[in-house]
């Protein structure tokens, strides 16, 4: 068996696009289909990122609300931002995970509200998942 090592790969007739091709004829761009960031972040107490990929840093600004900001940016605010959690309580009351109006190239802004009072709520884990070009 043959194997490949490379340290990069750019595409031969457009670089930085590498078309793949995918099931029956369908092809996909290899960029495109990356996913550009990522982060799971322990949401309670003194908050700390667990790992994350193209996370530089994340504000803690009040119960429920944090600020995800972006090591790289974005080429503009039209990304795809993913969001989950698990909350911090053992009751039955669910959470909405919003990502509010602050979304800009360099970061969005993530809330969790309670459903059963609306109060904001902090959370145990908080995932994100980032898909978009960058700059």
């Amino acid at each position: 068996m043959s194997e490949l090592i490379i340290d990069k790969l750019t595409g031969r007739s457009t670089v930085g696009s590498i078309t793949v091709q995918g099931e029956g004829t369908a092809t996909t761009n290899m960029q495109q289909g990356l996913a550009k960031g990522w982060m799971h972040l322990n949401g309670t107490g003194t908050i700390a990122i667990q790992d994350s990929l193209n996370v530089a840093s994340v504000t803690d600004l009040a119960a429920g609300q944090y600020t995800q900001n972006h090591t790289n940016v974005f080429s503009n605010a039209l990304y795809s931002a993913q969001l989950m959690n698990n909350r911090s309580v053992t009751t039955n009351n669910s959470t909405s995970q919003h990502i509010d109006s602050t979304f800009t190239s360099a970061l969005f802004n993530i809330l969790f509200v309670r459903h059963d009072n609306l109060a904001n709520e902090d959370s145990a884990r908080v995932m994100t998942s980032v898909n978009g070009d960058l700059a």
